[in-house]
């Protein structure tokens, strides 16, 4: 048998600035203009689309409002083309909370994005096809990108991943879900309370999002981490359209900027599984052309992934014995509390929750989160946080925050009247506990190794 023999890997130093482009096999004219549409679009997107950028690494609340800050643009211009264009009238036609990635405008922003890509992918093209020695390859270029975008999505996936990995994503089901008619409940809270119904499960998910994006911020393991986050990217987003989660738009492109970091490994993948043939990785397209650009690689990477793991470890790793200390010592107000009445200065009037309906029942969960009902049937979150000493409590609801001093005549009536500040705009409420079971099989049915029959009740 004859051996097979490999020329070796160039090293750093094999290239320079000037041997970059000489050396870099020229390009067809169509792959060098998909490689202008994916690096216009998939970094437009990643660093102005504000769901969990890679801005956010950046701690102290900087990288927030940076983020903050650069989806202001699209957003903006998406509210006016809505208003003006498409003629979006209701809760649709303005920017709201609510925590959904699929409103009107959102679809309208990411539409706006693209012609933004394009536009500026047709004037690149026109500007270096005409130039006398057009540009035939983007090593650099392509290096770059791909780098941007392996943080990007490794940040993302390591948010993700460690908000599962401390289950907090998905909680255990509440008592506004326990207590809802099976047939009544959405879709999205059906899969959310399955997922959080076993924490194990939740944190096997999100290990894997997180190695992935690990896999993914370091260049020797990026191919791997690729793959595993094609993988985990594909069924995030069937989850999120077969069960209509509202967070299709950016799911979707995180599959997308998966693939386009996968796509120029594929040459070697198919020939290496399929075709059974030794092969070398790309090597060549993925260095940078100086031995300085390794070194920013580095040090990037490594700070976005101390910040990561280490803030959001810390921040997260408090927030779940926060939670586990509530579920194991609810507070006297945990329950389902029915509105009888809300009035203002005498008058009756209602609070309204996301989508403007009045507000019917108030949730405060074991796990310390709040959730609410309204006319609609619908559940909503809000946040609370009770003041024991005070004798407060403050409830938000999509964005409004409003302070209320807490009376309770008995264990089965509750008074929320709103302190000075929000006194004149703030209705008073009068609540009724709703009774509710003291134990649900659902909860304590558990892990059985030996069953005669499938348990279904």
């Amino acid at each position: 048998m004859s051996a097979l023999t490999y020329a070796p890997s160039p090293t750093p130093d094999d290239f320079t600035e000037a041997s970059a482009n000489a050396t870099a096999p020229a390009w067809s004219f169509l792959t060098r203009l998909g490689f202008r549409l994916a690096f216009c679009y998939c970094l437009l997107y990643a660093l102005f689309c504000g769901n969990a950028t890679l801005w956010e690494a950046i701690p102290f609340g900087a990288g927030d409002a940076i983020s903050g800050w650069l989806a202001w643009p699209f957003r903006h211009a998406a509210q006016w083309v809505g208003q003006h264009w498409l003629h979006l009238t209701g809760i649709g036609a303005k920017l709201h909370g609510g925590g959904s990635g699929d409103r009107a405008l959102d679809w309208v922003a990411m539409f706006l994005m693209m012609a933004t890509a394009l536009t500026a992918t047709l004037l690149w093209t026109a500007i270096a096809e005409t130039r006398p020695t057009p540009a035939r390859a983007y090593p650099r270029l392509f290096f770059w990108m791909r780098f941007i975008l392996r943080l990007a999505l490794g940040y993302a996936m390591l948010s993700y991943g460690m908000v599962k990995l401390f289950p907090l994503q998905m909680a255990p089901p509440s008592l506004a879900v326990l207590n809802e008619p099976l047939g009544n409940t959405s879709p999205m809270t059906m899969l959310w309370t399955l997922i959080g119904l076993n924490p194990w499960y939740e944190m096997i998910c999100g290990a894997a999002e997180v190695l992935g994006g690990t896999l993914l911020l370091f260049r020797r393991t990026a191919l791997v981490g690729t793959l595993l986050t094609v993988f985990l990217t594909t069924n995030i987003v069937l989850y999120n359209f077969c069960f209509d989660v509202p967070v299709k738009i950016y799911a979707a492109h995180l599959l997308l900027i998966s693939l386009v970091l996968l796509v120029p490994s594929v040459e070697s993948l198919w020939a290496y599984f399929i075709l059974h043939r030794p092969t070398l990785p790309v090597d060549r397209w993925t260095r940078p052309a100086r031995r300085f650009g390794l070194r920013i690689e580095t040090v990037v990477t490594a700070v976005v992934f101390v910040l990561v793991a280490g803030q959001g470890a810390f921040d997260l790793g408090q927030s779940y014995v926060h939670q586990r200390d509530s579920m194991a010592h609810p507070g006297p107000l945990t329950g389902v509390w029915h509105v009888d009445a809300a009035s203002l200065n005498g008058q009756p009037k209602p609070v309204l929750t996301n989508d403007g309906y009045p507000l019917t029942d108030l949730v405060l969960e074991p796990t310390g989160r709040t959730m609410l009902r309204a006319t609609d049937g619908a559940l909503y979150r809000a946040g609370t946080k009770i003041d024991d000493k005070k004798h407060t409590l403050s409830l938000g609801i999509n964005g409004n925050r409003v302070t209320y001093a807490i009376a309770q005549p008995d264990t089965a009536h509750l008074l929320l009247t709103p302190t000075d500040k929000d006194a004149k705009t703030a209705s008073t409420l009068a609540l009724t506990r709703v009774p509710v079971p003291a134990h649900y099989p659902l909860l304590e049915r558990g892990f059985h190794f030996v069953n005669e029959w499938g348990l279904e009740r």
